[in-house]
């Protein structure tokens, strides 16, 4: 999932020009991944490479310091999955996944601009709308991440154990 994350940063590149919207690729990796483990930490680990993984070959100007938004990222979907463990294929749960998510990594790229940036009070004025971008693109790419999971829940794949095994051949 964290190679998916940066084929889609690589290129899944959307020119609407709103802070955010990239979350509508972004979160559906991060929701697959605690959906198909569900395991806690699973989301946060994906983060934590995405972020280690970024910003090691150079794709932020930030450098390894993405790491965080990453991780928040993560954090904040595993701790929603763990308050709705067992219907994250729902597309009502997929939504507040994707939405809070992609708002808390908006939210720690705006603390780390107001902290590395000098004219930081020019960054207050747009956050409101940065914000509400980034929860309505992380809610589509939770509505797509559910949807997704739902498709995968209902294939029925087979259990290792429940796997018929054949005799070699020869």
């Amino acid at each position: 999932m964290t190679a998916l994350v940066y084929v889609f940063k690589t290129y899944f590149k959307t020119p609407i020009g709103l802070s955010g919207h990239n979350g509508l690729f972004w979160v559906i990796p991060f929701i697959i991944g605690v959906g198909v483990v569900k395991k806690f930490g699973a989301s946060t680990y994906i983060g934590v490479l995405s972020g280690l993984l970024i910003g090691a070959v150079g794709m932020s100007d930030e450098g390894v310091i993405k790491f965080f938004e990453w991780a928040a990222l993560g954090l904040t979907i595993d701790g929603l999955a763990f308050l709705f463990k067992g219907h994250l294929d729902h597309i009502v749960v997929g939504v507040l996944l994707g939405a809070f998510g992609n708002l808390a990594k908006g939210i720690v790229n705006f603390s780390l601009g107001i902290f590395l940036t000098p004219n930081a009070h020019i960054m207050v004025f747009g956050f409101a709308p940065a914000m509400i971008s980034h929860l309505v693109f992380g809610a589509a790419g939770g509505v797509i991440a559910a949807i997704i999971l739902n498709r995968v829940r209902h294939v029925g794949f087979q259990r290792r154990s429940q796997a018929k095994t054949e005799p070699p051949i020869g």
